[in-house]
């Protein structure tokens, strides 16, 4: 295209050139013939030809200067579109990409939220037992409490973590929180430990159970201080 562009201007060059001196030729033969001048003149000190010529040579040189500025202005513009036209391509892309990332973000951490919060039910409902435990210290109390907390710390071994260290991995690096991800995927270790020790030579005196309440207060805390941070990603990521 550029080459074919050059190639026009060329040929309108040599055309113009061309052109220039049967101009010229043709002005002094009319005039001669009009106004009977004649061509060479002792009182004419610079020649009305020489000035012709000179015309001639002056105007076409001027209009090859304007055909080859244009040239190069049309060149320029066409440059700049295709600049433009680039701009607005990777900005679009840019753009798709970024609608991309931040479903993936707001997908997976729903689904993270979720799993958190199933979680942190459990140990709403284990902390609300243990209450309950110390008000009524029935052997039947104590069975149903290691029974659910059974089937709760499964569904966390099993399922919630699995999925949450799962999602994270899809979504860790698009957190603003650089240690947020890593964060709770160290935590997952501790997020089913309450429930089972539940089961396994678990004190029921009314000390040790003070004081299982008080460590399933912080992990309530941890829960809901993580939810609260991955929520906050969703609604703040840029």
């Amino acid at each position: 295209m550029i080459q074919k562009r050059n190639s026009s201007v060329n040929q309108k060059i040599k055309l113009l050139f061309f052109v220039t001196p049967v101009v010229m030729f043709l002005t002094i033969f009319v005039t001669q013939l009009i106004f009977n001048a004649p061509l060479f003149s002792d009182s004419d000190s610079t020649n009305w030809i020489t000035s012709v010529v000179e015309t001639g040579i002056g105007a076409s040189i001027t209009i090859a200067i304007l055909i080859y500025s244009n040239n190069q202005q049309r060149r320029s513009e066409e440059q700049q579109e295709k600049i433009a036209d680039l701009v607005s391509s990777i900005q679009n892309i840019e753009q798709r990409h970024y609608e991309r990332e931040k479903k993936r973000l707001t997908v997976f951490s729903h689904r993270v939220i979720s799993n958190l919060e199933t979680i942190l039910q459990y140990h709403y409902a284990l902390r609300k037992w243990l209450a309950d435990y110390l008000n009524k210290d029935t052997e039947e109390n104590k069975q149903n409490i290691i029974l659910s907390s059974r089937k709760n710390w499964e569904t966390i071994e099993y399922f919630s973590i699995p999925h949450i260290k799962s999602d994270i991995g899809y979504i860790g690096e698009l957190f603003q929180d650089p240690l947020l991800a890593k964060n709770i995927i160290n935590q997952c270790n501790s997020y089913g430990t309450v429930l089972k020790d539940v089961q396994e030579k678990f004190d029921w005196k009314n000390d040790a159970l003070l004081m299982k309440i008080s460590t399933i207060d912080n992990q309530i805390k941890v829960l809901t201080t993580a939810i609260d941070k991955v929520k906050k990603e969703i609604t703040e990521n840029p």
